[in-house]
């Protein structure tokens, strides 16, 4: 072998030797920069996802909610309930238990919506169950199914407002508000 190569082999590996070195001493410098910025990257992604999954839930609770006051509304709790010849005091007890259970089973969506809705939520079970106990109060002891339906009816159709309705626009304002 020629001097010239070995000298020109020497010279392109101290230069390969040189750009090694100088990668390597680059990428311990600017890895923790790049390492710092994949990090931020990652949980800006995390905090986008769970932005997105926490909307998801609380559009579901606002359905369940919205739901919830159509099922504990007295007409669809007695169309869904009645039976002929069934003891009003019956009716009512049931009545009162499907609203109550209606309530435990969408008690967790308090999580999701404004401490104002769940107020009203509540407010609305609350009062429908008085609704349905003080409809019993107002009969006559001898009085059927239809003349408790009746009273609960009325007393709907006599508010200013039905207070189905409106909890059902306050959670159709707050979702879209």
């Amino acid at each position: 072998m020629s001097k010239e190569f070995i000298d020109f082999f020497g010279q392109v590996l101290a230069i390969t030797f040189g750009v090694i070195a100088g990668g390597l001493l680059l990428f311990r410098v600017l890895w923790p920069k790049i390492e710092s910025y994949i990090l931020k990257l990652n949980a800006l992604n995390q905090n986008k996802l769970f932005t997105r999954e926490m909307q998801q839930m609380r559009f579901a609770a606002y359905e369940r909610l919205l739901l919830l006051t159509h099922r504990i509304e007295p007409q669809q709790l007695m169309l869904r309930n009645h039976q002929e010849g069934l003891p009003v005091t019956t009716f009512v007890n049931a009545l009162v238990g499907e609203v109550q259970a209606e309530y435990q089973h969408n008690l967790a969506q308090q999580l999701y919506v404004s401490d104002v809705a769940w107020t009203y939520i509540s407010d609305l079970k609350d009062n429908t169950i008085k609704l349905l106990q003080n409809g019993k109060k107002e009969l006559s002891g001898n009085a059927g199914l239809d003349q408790y339906i009746a009273v609960v009816l009325n007393h709907i159709k006599s508010l200013d407002e039905n207070p189905y309705h409106a909890v059902q626009v306050l959670l159709k304002k707050e979702l879209n508000g």
